[in-house]
């Protein structure tokens, strides 16, 4: 029997954490409930690949970053939930980095003005 594990994640960004799971095949939506079995979670961002894996992730109380919500031994991810999870969390890392080098070339010209 699986049941929900709640890990903390460095994720502060929920536009920026949808953008890289759509980009892994996931449908997401703002709100919603992840379960297994009989354990239930809601959680500010739930997401659904196609294989049947379920992600969500929920503020952590008094920190600026959320939680990963997830059955990681679900027999719906067989073996995929680990790799699957991986590269949405580099796409995420990525998509952050972009936009803070994007805010930092703005203050930057702005500030040679």
């Amino acid at each position: 029997m699986s049941h929900l594990s709640i890990l903390p994640t460095l994720v502060t960004d929920l536009d920026l954490l949808e953008i890289a799971l759509h980009n892994e095949g996931f449908k997401v939506f703002r709100g919603g409930v992840v379960s297994s079995f009989d354990s239930h979670q809601s959680v500010d961002l739930a997401a659904v690949h196609p294989s049947g894996l379920q992600l969500g992730w929920r503020h952590s109380d008094n920190q600026p970053h959320f939680d990963l919500v997830a059955d990681l031994a679900a027999p719906e991810g067989s073996g995929l939930t680990e790799p699957t999870l991986r590269r949405v969390l580099r796409r995420y890392a990525m998509n952050h980095a972009m936009r803070q080098a994007e805010l930092f070339d703005v203050e930057t010209v702005t500030a040679g003005i």
